[in-house]
């Protein structure tokens, strides 16, 4: 009996080790399907309970890990032999935690996801467009009729269910045609949706880049020109050129939010 190889993306090239993956085409997005092959990557540690709990009116702290671009010593499953690998001990100071890297659908690396939850801690994976190829990818779901963009929104919440982390942030940084950023808040609004039911206090963040009008043009806070995407979901990630003008204010916009 001779086992059939599992796919190259499950192991290190380098010491064959197993580790946390990503998907970096919209094609290998759409191709996906939930398989056993996959269980050594799914989060088995509950959400425990915070108090006060995330949906109440208090403020709550994000921590966005962009490590190097990610997925450096804590891909590994099985653990690292690093020495000093990045290590973050504050749980209790944070409510979200958004696992970041520049690959199109960056699925948080297992060990995140069990060490948060262990401490009630949200995790986000990151959907992320980037310079001419994004642009090129979010034509060719969002430029058309619902059913492309409900296919990847489906996608998306089928990856969080499965590998039982708590939603996405969305970062579209490249231009979109009319038409597809016409798109943008039904695909957020239905991505949200459809992750509400299926993950139990699941979250749809989304990045400040794109504006209404189409341009890449980060604003480095909450306007008239970018509010049509926060209405759509759960919330609003603010560039980080961020001046206390800027959350000044903010604060119409945002509402009771």
């Amino acid at each position: 009996f001779t086992p059939e190889p599992l796919p190259a993306r499950y192991y290190d090239k380098d010491t064959t080790k197993p580790v946390s993956f990503y998907f970096s085409s919209l094609e290998e997005l759409l191709a996906w399907t939930p398989d056993v092959e996959d269980s050594f990557n799914v989060a088995l540690e509950p959400s425990e309970c915070r108090q006060p709990p995330l949906s109440s009116q208090r403020p709550r702290t994000l921590l966005c890990h962009d490590m190097m671009g990610g997925y450096l010593e804590d891909k590994f499953i099985q653990g690292s032999a690093a020495r000093s690998p990045y290590c973050f001990y504050h749980w209790q100071c944070i409510d979200i935690f958004v696992y970041f890297s520049h690959h199109t659908v960056t699925i948080p690396p297992v060990g995140w996801t069990n060490a948060a939850h262990r401490h009630g801690v949200c995790v986000l994976g990151t959907f992320i467009t980037e310079w001419k190829d994004g642009a090129q990818l979010c034509e060719a779901f969002l430029a058309g009729d619902e059913r492309s963009y409900r296919a990847v929104a489906d996608q998306l919440v089928l990856i969080a269910q499965f590998f039982r982390f708590d939603g996405w942030l969305g970062n579209i940084e490249n231009s979109l045609s009319p038409a597809a950023v016409g798109n943008v808040p039904h695909f957020l609004r239905y991505l949200s949706a459809q992750l509400h039911q299926r993950v139990p206090g699941g979250s749809v963040l989304w990045y400040d880049s794109v504006v209404s009008s189409g341009q890449l043009k980060w604003q480095d806070e909450l306007n008239q020109h970018n509010r049509v995407f926060f209405d759509a979901c759960d919330g609003f990630f603010t560039n980080y050129n961020w001046r206390e003008e800027h959350l000044e204010r903010m604060r119409g916009p945002a509402g009771g939010r």
